[in-house]
């Protein structure tokens, strides 16, 4: 993943649902345009943060499952 980003939110060692609430705090605290880059170890959460993204005024710009683990790009609208 070559892209940039503005704030990271590593949650690999946080339980459902830690990871989606704390993934839509941090993307509602952010100026319209700028990148969340979210990375978690736990597949239950890769649903959750899909949803998340689909009903709000989010934008998933890249999904991959790398050395780090699932690893999301989102874009504020």
């Amino acid at each position: 993943m070559n892209k940039d980003y503005d704030v990271l939110l590593d949650v690999r060692y946080e339980d459902s649902p830690v990871p989606t609430i704390r993934t839509k705090e941090i993307l509602d605290g952010l100026a319209p345009g700028k990148i969340l880059k979210v990375i978690t170890s736990k597949e239950s959460t890769v649903k959750n943060i899909r949803t998340l993204v689909a009903n709000n005024s989010f934008h998933l710009i890249e999904h991959t499952i790398n050395d780090e683990g699932f690893v999301f790009l989102i874009q504020k609208q």
